[in-house]
């Protein structure tokens, strides 16, 4: 393949058929791409083109003398090749992203993770996705262990976007006051500004080198209190939350996607989405998968455009993205969630 579309008229033709296609979701054929190309290219010649990269299994028709489409292989061809992250189609977005900065102050996180789904969904006119955070990735602000009455104590979270979260636990009735007021200093004078799952590790190697002193009473009701959040995520995949907008979107050109139902179904249940979301975390960059390529997804004629998000310490928390026909302005929405995923860098 590459020897074909090494070449520059070979290359040229695929993506004026491509763009083409895009715009009008028809098949292409040899005088529409002389036309866009407003070249001295015979469309005999642009013929002879398009059935080697037909033969190449990029290009596909129902028959010899109709029009071409993109292949999933082509699709993949064109995104690797033609597509790249621009500052300008970026600028295009950049009103909509300061109104969801504005009115997100003063807002717990699921309210702006589903503000900003619904914007995504709406700009791209395609189903948004977004994973959320986990409880262990959120930034703590503030922690405070107060004791209700003797073998009973509450703990208090205020975390860095204003949420608070509160459990009570049971201690060793002969745990003090004074006890729980100095897991209490330690934890605000040492460890604001960390996440829960990066809390727990700083005490427990402390603890173990007794670099900061930590005696065991005040360790074991640390490790306690932080640990009623940690129990309940030990499976970050199944405590995430996963929000999905905009599916009416994909019912405006169903005959797109191979099979809408499949899709629809995968979306209903969530599973297969959020193993994908999960794993592009742990992934750099934007992902794009399509159609059937991938395992997990497997579905013919749908594509999903996917990026990692930071919270304000660069540390990845969650994924967002869209999913909509083969037949997208990539170039556009890659850009777009791209530019979503760092806003969400900026509120997190």
């Amino acid at each position: 393949m590459g020897e074909f579309l090494d070449n520059k008229r070979y290359s040229e033709i695929f993506k004026e058929l491509v763009d083409e296609y895009i715009e009008t979701g028809q098949p292409v054929g040899s005088k529409t791409i002389s036309k866009r190309m407003g070249s001295s290219l015979s469309s005999a010649t642009i013929r002879n083109v398009m059935a080697d990269l037909e033969n190449l299994g990029i290009l596909c028709s129902k028959h010899t003398s109709s029009g071409r489409k993109p292949t999933e292989k082509g699709w993949r061809y064109f995104v690797n090749t033609f597509i790249e992250i621009s500052n300008d189609l970026q600028n295009a977005y950049a009103k909509h992203m300061e109104m969801i900065e504005k009115t997100s102050e003063n807002r717990d996180i699921s309210t702006i993770l589903e503000q900003i789904s619904n914007m995504l969904s709406e700009l791209s006119n395609c189903a948004s996705v977004i994973l959320t955070p986990t409880i262990n990735d959120k930034i703590v602000r503030f922690i405070e262990f107060v004791l209700l009455s003797p073998g009973k104590a509450l703990v208090i979270i205020i975390f860095d976007n204003g949420e608070v979260e509160n459990r009570l636990i049971e201690i060793a009735r002969d745990i003090s006051g004074c006890v729980l007021e100095t897991a209490s200093k330690y934890l605000n004078t040492r460890l604001s500004g960390f996440t829960l799952s990066e809390i727990r590790d700083i005490v427990h190697d402390e603890f173990i080198s007794q670099k900061e002193g930590l005696d065991e009473a005040v360790n074991d009701l640390i490790m306690q209190g932080i640990g009623m959040w940690a129990k309940e995520d030990d499976n970050d995949t199944d405590n995430r939350r996963l929000i999905v907008q905009g599916l009416s979107n994909l019912l405006s050109e169903p005959s797109e996607i191979g099979n809408i139902k499949t899709l629809f179904s995968k979306l209903d249940e969530k599973i297969t989405i959020k193993n994908l979301l999960d794993e592009s975390i742990n992934a750099q960059g934007i992902q794009v998968f399509i159609g059937s390529e991938n395992k997990e997804f497997n579905l013919e004629g749908c594509s999903m455009i996917v990026s990692p998000y930071s919270n304000s310490k660069n540390r990845v928390i969650g994924a967002i993205g869209v999913i909509g026909p083969a037949r997208m302005r990539y170039n556009t929405l890659i850009n777009l969630v791209d530019c979503t995923a760092k806003l969400l860098g900026k509120l997190m």
